[in-house]
């Protein structure tokens, strides 16, 4: 049914369809409710300031409050009353069943109050004292990311102001100087000029960096990279010497400055070497320093004799690990003769390494089983052979080399072998055929000089494993292709006769003349 309404929101007429309608549109109904909320709204205030009169009028006639009541009186919380009065802005009585604030004593708090100031945070800060995150990218100009790992893993102390954080600037320079240091170009490579030069991913070069171990150093949100430590890897495929410090390395670990390296290298006697253009400090020399002088105190003079004892130590040791022949001389007129043989016998120690008895070295493995050097290195490395070191040299367990290479070494009775190139033409296969077929029917190989070769004996008869039983017996492919009949009639005629038959792992052979006799009598 149709109605004729009036709509209660805008005043225009409508046509309803129920008598409860009361709005003309979705629109009008939606104003309406929201009208209707904020009444209701307005209503609840109303009455929370009608209920706190009656409160706050029975405060006026009290001398003694209680905290809800002080509260009440003062405007702010329960939990805010509490607090001023741990703080003890004003005088309160504790008694076992009941905590009394004098009203006097609240009233007092306006008769002499402090001038008003500001809070200004960012004022606070202007003192030198603290800097904030926003201060210390600006200074330093490092990202937010880079300041907030530093500071989390040297534990800097936070100072809370409000919901803002600070940080001690005395804290703030001595853990972030480090940026302040003039960078010198010519030592480090960007991540562009690395990319440029060996032809890598800016994520192989993160990888690569961080399995090397390479110092970087971040400046103006870019990291650099230490030009020597790269390129000796990617030359020599060797690190650094690990036992000395760059002094980018002990600037970057001990958070010093030039001025601070230098000092300790002029007033110690710290060993170091030049590698590049870099200078090399020894690790145990500089780290015993710092030790020392964290320890207690001890005299320069002490701390060089100290240093100097280690040196000679380590190169007592350098002499023990190396093999010294000691050659006798009588008399002194022998002395030149002594002098050549000893001479001759320093470069024949460079040429060749001596021999250990119940050990191989790898040049002994590297001849006796006909590998490459490479190859050796590998598989002592991948098979963990124990090893053991005299001088320069690595010897390997003999007989665990046996055991390991020995499948390496010729086979006995073989005598005739392909090569891969001679297998892949011969069979028309290609490298990953040739690959899966030699390691499905495990052919015996050798591998000679780097180069693999695969028994040809063991590879014909894996093509065609028939070749040994082709006087007397037939495979199914020489009965279709002599009688030219199919594959199931074939199969039909050996289940019905019983042809016998010889098996030899996937090749199955029928006995020849039964296959004639019964196929000759069925042509007659």
């Amino acid at each position: 049914m149709e109605y004729k309404k009036r709509c209660q929101w805008c005043g225009e007429p409508f046509i309803a369809h129920k008598l409860t309608t009361l709005y003309c549109c979705k629109e009008c109904w939606d104003k309406a409710y929201r009208a209707k909320l904020r009444q209701n709204k307005r209503e609840a205030q109303r009455l929370e300031v009608e209920s706190a009169h009656p409160v706050v009028e029975s405060i006026g006639t009290k001398e003694f409050l209680n905290p809800t009541e002080a509260a009440k009186l003062l405007g702010v919380s329960r939990a805010t009353m509490y607090r001023y009065m741990e703080q003890g802005v004003f005088k309160v009585l504790r008694t076992p069943a009941r905590t009394i604030v004098r009203r006097s004593d609240i009233e007092a708090l306006f008769d002499n109050p402090p001038a008003y100031i500001k809070r200004n945070n960012n004022k606070l800060n202007m003192v030198g004292e603290t800097y904030s995150m926003l201060d210390i990218t600006k200074k330093y100009n490092i990202s937010k990311r880079v300041a907030e790992n530093r500071i989390r893993k040297f534990d800097i102390l936070k100072i809370m102001r409000g919901r803002n954080i600070f940080y001690r600037c005395e804290d703030i320079h001595k853990y972030f100087e480090d940026f302040t240091i003039e960078l010198d170009t010519d030592l480090y490579y960007n991540t562009e000029e690395i990319m440029d030069k060996y032809n890598m991913t800016h994520q192989a070069i993160v990888a690569f960096a961080r399995r090397h171990e390479i110092p970087r150093i971040y400046r103006n949100r870019v990291t650099y990279y230490s030009k020597a430590h790269i390129d000796s890897v990617k030359t020599t495929g060797k690190r650094l010497d690990p036992n000395y410090y760059t002094r980018q390395e002990i600037m970057s670990r001990y958070h010093f400055n030039k001025e601070q390296v230098s000092y300790y290298l002029n007033t110690y006697h710290i060993e170091r070497k030049k590698c590049g253009a870099f200078t090399m400090i020894n690790r145990e020399d500089f780290d015993r320093i710092l030790r020392e002088r964290m320890n207690g105190s001890i005299s320069i003079a002490e701390l060089n004799t100290r240093i100097d004892q280690g040196q000679e130590v380590r190169a007592e040791k350098k002499k023990i690990e190396e093999p010294i022949d000691i050659i006798q001389i009588d008399d002194d007129s022998n002395k030149e003769a002594g002098n050549k043989k000893i001479d001759e016998s320093k470069k024949e120690d460079k040429c060749k390494n001596t021999s250990l008895e119940g050990y191989m070295s790898i040049e002994d493995i590297e001849n006796h089983y006909k590998l490459s050097k490479g190859w050796v290195q590998y598989l002592t490395r991948k098979m963990k052979i124990p090893r053991v070191q005299k001088g320069r040299y690595l010897y390997y367990d003999k007989k665990i080399v046996t055991e390991i290479f020995s499948k390496y070494q010729s086979s006995e009775g073989i005598t005739e072998w392909y090569t891969a190139e001679d297998i892949e033409k011969k069979y028309n296969m290609s490298p990953q055929a040739r690959g899966s077929f030699t390691c499905k029917h495990k052919i015996p190989k050798k591998r000679e000089s780097g180069k693999i070769y695969y028994s040809k004996l063991h590879v014909d008869f894996a093509k065609d494993p028939s070749s040994q039983y082709s006087k007397d017996y037939y495979t199914v492919e020489q009965i279709k292709s002599i009688y030219n009949i199919t594959r199931d009639r074939v199969y039909y005629i050996i289940r019905h006769y019983k042809i016998p038959s010889i098996r030899d792992g996937n090749c199955h052979v029928y006995l020849k003349s039964a296959i004639d006799k019964h196929l000759n009598k069925k042509e007659e």
